[in-house]
């Protein structure tokens, strides 16, 4: 048996012949050498603040209702009395509490860059604007059709 032959077996993990000691000795002190990775930050796309952010306090009313909804009170609601936009994006809950079920559909809209926002659920869609420190807008469900208007707390 050479020198080299046994050198290597002698550096060589029990039961792996085919992995020497030196290497993964080596790998792990490189690794260990590393440093900190420092903090992660959050992704600012899905993190930006957008100049209509805030809380706005609005009431809404009936604009129309379809033939069945006429006569009846199922497309009175009481609206969501406050809207929060939070990162260029807000959640609008319209309950009727005197249709059948009581169905709330929730609209789900994204406010752009020039303040206007368009949206929709299952129930319909949502449109309008913010302006300033104002906030308006459509709700076209299924069988009512809302207005709304707000103003920034």
């Amino acid at each position: 048996m050479n020198m080299r032959s046994s050198r290597a077996t002698k550096y060589r993990i029990a039961g792996m012949p085919q992995v020497s000691l030196c290497p993964m000795v080596l790998m792990l002190m490189v690794a260990g050498c590393a440093g900190s990775m420092g903090v992660l930050r959050p992704d600012s796309a899905t993190a930006s603040v957008t100049a209509f952010d805030g809380s706005y306090r609005n009431t809404i009313s009936t604009a129309a209702s379809a033939s069945v909804a006429k006569g009846t009170s199922w497309c009175e609601t009481p609206g969501q009395p406050v809207i929060t936009v939070v990162n260029g994006q807000f959640s609008y809950a319209v309950p009727h509490p005197n249709m059948p079920d009581n169905p709330t559909p929730t609209f789900q809209a994204v406010v752009a860059q020039d303040g206007s926002f368009l949206g929709q659920s299952n129930g319909g869609t949502i449109s309008g604007q913010v302006r300033g420190t104002s906030i308006e807008g459509v709700i076209d469900g299924v069988g009512c059709r809302y207005t709304f208007a707000g103003n920034r707390m």
